[in-house]
């Protein structure tokens, strides 16, 4: 049945959620907030417009605009902070919570209404249409944020009975608690569909940086890197060391052996850096049978010995697809990725006219 298969998919996508650490769980609030604020921001300004409009039934009822005329348009102070400060700090925390503050702020400006109404027998409408914004705002938030707000929702409608005094708080309440609940509940369920997307996503991300042979980062992972200055920001704290290497006459094992084979080769060579760098390192498929290796927190020397003792393990190797050796170039970064580069190919030159088989550090 269709019901038991939905089950089936929440149960597993709950006991992901369960495995994620904090780092992959802000990562994932952070996606889930970038990926639905816009919609959440335009649905605050129209529910913004809306309570605005909300004067007009307080025309019927009053027979005149003039009393809830300024706490009708008090929202428009909300408004104007909210804009401010999502301007000019854009991480997530701040952004749930500025969107918080506008919607409990037309909750505000909702009740400081009711207090000059006549009949305040229609606050229970009020407060029930409230869920709507509710449900809005959760698409970006985190499920205790969602009942967080719950809570000071509850707290809104009680303080305010004090001087309003509802002559129907009872059934604001019932009315209000079944639906409360229902909108935690529903974005529980958003939060793990989401999480289905999510994982999607990173699928898809990593396809884009992975090359299909060799399965290490291709050059969209080292054009990303140096985009964003990821070596510049790590260089100031830890040591940082690339190293570019290169299969030794390729081009005669590919016509000697076939493509089949210089396949295997670099799929062989790919594998075997991956198992042989550490997890904080970057393997990259530079270009052809060209590979380049980021060694974070590592000196210059360290680097050279570990290329040194892969290119020995290479030479000595006895489950290769055919026998080959492997010319290296290392460098220190040093702040410039295109310099350092530079460097690393230079490197790699000398290694190469000067005999192949060897590593060359400049």
């Amino acid at each position: 049945m269709r019901i038991i298969d939905s089950a089936k998919s929440l149960i597993a996508l709950y006991k992901d959620y369960r495995t994620m650490d904090k780092d992959d769980l802000a990562d994932f609030y952070q996606s889930k907030c970038d990926y639905y604020q816009k919609y959440v921001e335009l649905s605050l300004l129209a529910g913004v417009l809306a309570s605005i409009g909300y004067i007009f039934s307080d025309y019927l009822l009053n027979g005149t605009f003039v009393p809830t005329l300024i706490p009708r348009f008090s929202i428009l102070v909300y408004l104007l902070v909210f804009v401010i400060v999502t301007h000019f700090f854009r991480g997530r925390t701040v952004t749930v919570f500025m969107d918080y503050l506008l919607g409990h702020g037309m909750m505000l400006a909702t009740i400081w209404a009711i207090y000059f109404l006549q009949d305040r027998t229609h606050a229970s409408e009020g407060f029930i249409i409230m869920n709507l914004l509710w449900i809005t705002i959760g698409f970006a938030a985190r499920p205790r944020e969602i009942a967080l707000s719950t809570v000071a929702y509850f707290a809104e409608i009680l303080i305010s009975h004090s001087f309003n005094h509802y002559s129907n708080l009872n059934i604001i309440l019932s009315l209000a608690l079944p639906c409360s609940i229902a909108v935690i509940l529903s974005h529980c369920l958003l939060t793990l569909y989401y999480l289905d997307h999510y994982r999607m996503q990173q699928q898809l991300e990593l396809a884009m940086i992975t090359d299909p042979l060799t399965q290490v980062y291709n050059r969209h992972l080292l054009e990303k890197i140096v985009s964003r200055n990821a070596l510049k920001d790590a260089e100031d704290s830890e040591p940082i060391a690339i190293a570019m290497l290169d299969i030794d006459f390729f081009k005669k094992i590919n016509d000697e052996h076939g493509h089949y084979t210089g396949d295997l080769t670099l799929l062989y060579i790919g594998q075997k850096l991956s198992n042989e760098t550490h997890d904080n390192d970057y393997v990259i498929r530079y270009g052809g049978e060209e590979f380049v290796i980021i060694f974070k927190n590592c000196d210059v020397n360290h680097a050279c010995a570990r290329m040194e003792q892969f290119r020995m393990d290479i030479e000595n190797a006895k489950d290769t697809p055919v026998p080959f050796t492997v010319s290296v170039g290392v460098s220190k970064y040093n702040g410039d990725y295109t310099k350092t580069i530079q460097n690393v190919d230079t490197a790699l030159y000398k290694a190469k006219n000067t005999g192949r088989n060897k590593v060359v550090v400049v």
